[in-house]
């Protein structure tokens, strides 16, 4: 896979991952008694870790 392909790929992972985050934010705004199941701090992990490798691969790239 073309690293600007791999790029692109990450990139639209992290963004699906930002807008579920985003979601659960939201709906936790509007439902006082959401219960935390984990899938917050699951879907932040995630997030952390492609663009930690995101931005890995910027470093590689304009070396």
């Amino acid at each position: 896979m073309s690293r600007l392909h791999r790029f692109f790929r990450l990139s639209s992972l992290r963004d699906e991952i930002e807008t579920r985050l985003l979601a659960q934010e939201y709906r936790a705004l509007i439902i006082d008694d959401l219960v935390d199941d984990g899938t917050s701090h699951e879907l932040q992990s995630k997030y952390a870790e492609l663009s930690h490798e995101i931005g890995s691969h910027r470093r590689r790239h304009y070396r």
